[in-house]
């Protein structure tokens, strides 16, 4: 009867609540910010890393960071010459975490309090209007146009560390 339907919703209320808290209860909410970051020297992502641009943005002031809130929302906030604020959503799929227009792959750390991802620019080719042709090797590339440039493939990585 009547106590049954009740007793039926309440534990789907209770279910729903609780599945609510495991998904927010995510390692990424808090906020992080970049420790570390420039590009390796090796696209297959390994070898020492060139952060001389990173180090020359750092000794302006400027600071890279990522508030990542358990509603599924997120801010980076950049600090610096190049001010600004970007809103994204993100989520965590797997080993990946998603945020602004990426899905990449992580490395937590044992104690959760860095991760590290890395960004893999595949090659392209440009054109005299810096327009990306369909060109998908550099030799096909340059022989197309002296004016096309190729791009190689690049390995960027970022470290962020959690602000406590």
């Amino acid at each position: 009867g009547i106590m049954k339907k009740i007793i039926l919703l309440l534990s789907m209320i209770l279910f729903a609540c609780q599945e609510k808290k495991d998904e927010n209860n995510s390692i990424f909410i808090g906020t992080w910010k970049v420790v570390e970051m420039g590009k390796y020297q090796i696209s297959t992502c390994t070898g020492t890393i060139d952060d001389d641009e990173f180090r020359g943005f750092k000794g302006k002031g400027g600071t890279i960071s990522l508030e990542i809130r358990d509603d599924g929302t997120g801010s980076e906030i950049i600090t610096g010459p190049d001010a600004s604020k970007t809103d994204f959503i993100w989520e965590e799929v797997g080993e990946l975490f998603c945020f602004k227009e990426y899905c990449l792959k992580y490395e937590m750390a044992p104690n959760n309090r860095s991760f590290k991802i890395n960004m893999i620019t595949e090659p392209y080719c440009l054109d005299e209007d810096n327009e990306v042709t369909d060109h998908t090797a550099r030799r096909a590339c340059e022989d197309a146009s002296t004016s096309n440039q190729w791009v190689p493939k690049l390995c960027n990585m970022v470290r962020y560390k959690k602000e406590i």
